[in-house]
């Protein structure tokens, strides 16, 4: 009888485990217990009587990791295999990213402040392909920290989670089910009256269906406060069950080649800012009035609000077809805790799904290679891949078409809040000042870190032109090193702000390195000096004969261009803008860092490395030629392909604006030389140059005042001295006069 309580202890936390998708952030202390004491082997399993009767079978198992045939593994494309019940399944994967290049998540503390708390996201972790031998099939998955995402076959669908405590890479895998059966039946009352479907439009399928232009959509995720209790209560543990949701979302809608992009996460830690009783539609209501409040209006994004029900009532609310009309694009999404992360990631699905203007599926006009097809209610409580059916594909480019694509498009700006976010390091609306959060702040005299506010007399409190004695650094200070001594400027202090003025470089085709380089984006793109910064001193620009080696090859690990996730080679004009390949004289080298890729040719040895290897600051990787690079006469490189330099905004003539005495900047202004003047560099000796823009102007000005105060207290100290001087020679002669007269009568005395 003890053991019977002890299972169905144990069956309640496994529901838990397969209704949530993922163990809670904190990692689930029951389930690395059994791993120590009873789970062995590699590929145990275990079975327990859940609630409703059902088996639960939990599967232990250790990835591993299949090397490439040909060498130099890459990020780009990885395969593992994991066995299920002694079976092998092979993983076949790409790296893909779903988030925004900013994107950012926001909480809110227990004062009801919003902030934003941003860990460091790596966006190169996420992968998504199929399983070899199972034709239906997709996997996404998290790779950072072990493999976490979602599997879908067939019929069935895994989730796989490392084990925490594991030494041995053990994971857990389980099989994910829905346990209500009238969530269905509930879903399709709800929905199918809000729009009608009109069957006649499905016989008749539009020639372009085949031919849809790849598009971007925004999503703003908003969850509430009991389903951020729910995931468990921890930011970091919600945000990776949202990237495993958005993730699944994200590669179901490639079937119609749109990317949906997580642009930004906000977490409502707190409370909830908008009451969520009631019905759908209600909260619905109540969420477009908060968000005309609060957030600033971004065309082609939609906001979503998810909360947590534990009994169903309504799965959730939308405006179909309202993508365009930025009152009305926002969703309430439901997550009953029956249907797991699997569930919810459709129930967001068929949430965009009616924005984008798709309807739900009549099954019997509307057909998929399985069913049930992605816009069917079934969908919500069914496992395995699914895919939207041809009535879908015709109302997306039917919508799409109509709406001549003016609300989907390549969007790269993530929604900020309207109200000022303390802790980001960025001074907004009502802030004195943002250091940052506790942890970042070095300015904890100056600036209160949790209200953005100045402490006492402090003039400031962050910023790079804020001296640690909370005042304003004097007008001239260096604030911003130059990164290229030909390219780049260093900044100064204005005197009157605590921020650096915007960053100054040369304007993009200024000629360098002897005029056989370009500078681009304030850096001089010299082929020798990017080799240098790969492999170290001593470095050059491979051959041409290398570069087309390296960038002829239909491999991922060499190319210009990709097309449907496969790589593609550069072409014949195009090789010397693809991947970087490098020439080192000593033959010894080896990589420190990083893995190196060795290129035979001529007798020469070419290096290159693997992309996602390299990153800069700015999102490139370095193991491809960067933009503005010379590939010939007059030509340059940009996103792969060499070009006709045309170098946009290079209005600004040196010769004529600066007289010949400086060079045009980013800004169209003059920068001149040391001795010259801004803004038209005008010769004045002692002046440092510069421009009107990088402050430089105002160091200039308090140069010249010293020096002119300097030579005037010069003036007067020699004016002073002729002035005095016949005084002095009438006062020394008439010294020499009288020691004279006694001198005489001394002599004569004498005599």
């Amino acid at each position: 009888m003890p053991l019977f309580f002890i299972l169905a202890e144990l069956a309640m936390l496994l529901a838990a485990l397969v209704n949530s998708g993922s163990p809670t952030g904190m990692g689930l202390p029951w389930i690395q217990e059994i791993n120590r004491t009873k789970l062995k082997a590699p590929n145990y399993k275990m079975h327990v009587l859940a609630a409703d009767s059902e088996g639960i079978w939990l599967h232990i198992t250790v990835p591993q990791k299949i090397e490439p045939f040909k060498g130099g593994d890459s990020e780009g494309k990885v395969s593992y295999v994991i066995t299920i019940d002694g079976k092998p399944y092979f993983l076949h994967l790409r790296n893909y990213s779903f988030l925004s290049r900013n994107f950012s998540v926001y909480a809110y503390n227990e004062t009801g402040s919003l902030y934003s708390d941003s860990p460091h996201f790596l966006a190169h972790c996420h992968y998504r392909g199929y399983v070899g031998e199972v034709p239906d099939s997709i996997v996404t998955l998290s790779l950072c920290s072990g493999l976490r995402g979602f599997l879908q076959l067939e019929n069935t669908s895994y989730g796989i989670e490392p084990l925490e405590s594991s030494a041995r890479f053990e994971h857990i895998v389980y099989q994910m089910k829905s346990n209500s059966s009238t969530l269905a039946a509930n879903y399709s009352c709800i929905w199918q009256t809000s729009r009608q479907l009109d069957k006649g439009h499905f016989r008749e399928q539009d020639k372009n269906d085949s031919q849809l232009l790849p598009k971007s959509l925004k999503l703003h995720i908003i969850v509430g406060k009991f389903l951020f209790d729910y995931m468990g209560s921890d930011i970091m543990a919600v945000t990776q069950k949202i990237f495993q949701i958005i993730g699944l979302v994200n590669t179901m809608f490639t079937q119609l080649n749109l990317n949906v992009v997580l642009a930004s996460l906000e977490l409502w830690s707190d409370k909830n800012q908008i009451s969520t009783d009631g019905n759908a539609s209600d909260i619905l209501q109540r969420l477009l009035g908060w968000k005309r409040d609060y957030l600033t209006p971004q065309s082609n994004e939609i906001t979503h609000l998810l909360i947590y029900r534990k009994h169903l009532k309504y799965i959730g609310a939308t405006s179909p077809g309202e993508l365009c009309n930025e009152s009305y694009v926002a969703g309430v999404g439901t997550y009953p805790e029956d249907i797991g992360l699997e569930g919810l990631s459709m129930v967001i699905t068929q949430l965009i799904g009616l924005h984008i203007g798709l309807t739900y599926d009549d099954v019997d006009n509307c057909s998929c290679p399985r069913a049930p097809c992605i816009m069917q209610p079934e969908a919500l409580s069914s496992s395995g891949m699914k895919t939207f059916s041809n009535c879908s594909v015709h109302d997306y480019t039917h919508y799409a078409s109509k709406l001549d694509m003016q609300c989907l498009g390549d969007l790269s700006n993530v929604l900020q809040p309207k109200q000022s976010v303390c802790g980001n390091g960025i001074v907004e609306g009502s802030e004195e000042c943002d250091c940052g959060n506790e942890t970042e702040c070095q300015f904890k005299e100056c600036c209160n870190h949790e209200t953005c506010k100045l402490k006492g007399s402090a003039q400031c409190g962050s910023g790079t032109c804020c001296t640690p004695k909370c005042e304003l650094s004097a007008a001239g200070t260096p604030c911003r090193k130059a990164v290229d001594p030909e390219c780049d400027f260093t900044e100064y202090c204005d005197g009157s702000s605590s921020h650096c003025v915007p960053d100054t470089f040369a304007l993009d085709g200024h000629l360098c390195r002897l005029g056989s380089a370009y500078c681009y984006n304030g850096r001089c793109q010299a082929l020798n000096d990017q080799c240098v910064s790969l492999f170290g001193k001593g470095s050059q620009g491979a051959s041409y004969a290398c570069f087309e080696k390296v960038n002829s090859q239909r491999e991922n690990l060499a190319n210009c261009d990709s097309k449907n996730s496969y790589s593609l080679p550069c072409g014949q004009k195009d090789v010397l803008c693809g991947k970087l390949a490098c020439f080192r004289p000593n033959k010894n080298y080896k990589s420190s860092t990083q893995s190196v890729l060795y290129s035979y040719v001529h007798g020469s040895v070419c290096l290159s490395i693997p992309p996602g290897l390299s990153m800069r600051s700015d999102g490139k990787d370095n193991a491809y030629v960067a933009d503005g690079t010379v590939c010939g006469p007059q030509m340059y490189c940009i996103n792969g392909s060499c070009k006709e330099v045309n170098f946009t905004g290079n209005d600004c003539n040196a010769a004529k604006k600066c007289k010949g005495n400086g060079i045009c900047n980013n800004f169209g202004h003059c920068q001149c030389f040391p001795d010259y003047r801004p803004p038209d560099c005008n010769l004045q000796i002692g002046s440092p140059g510069g421009s009107i823009d990088d402050g430089n102007l105002l160091r200039t000005d308090s140069a010249l005042a010293t020096k002119r105060l300097s030579q005037h207290a010069d003036s007067w100290v020699i004016l002073g001295f002729f002035i005095f001087l016949p005084f002095i020679m009438t006062l020394f002669l008439g010294i020499i006069k009288r020691n004279e007269r006694k001198i005489v009568p001394q002599k004569e005395q004498e005599r």
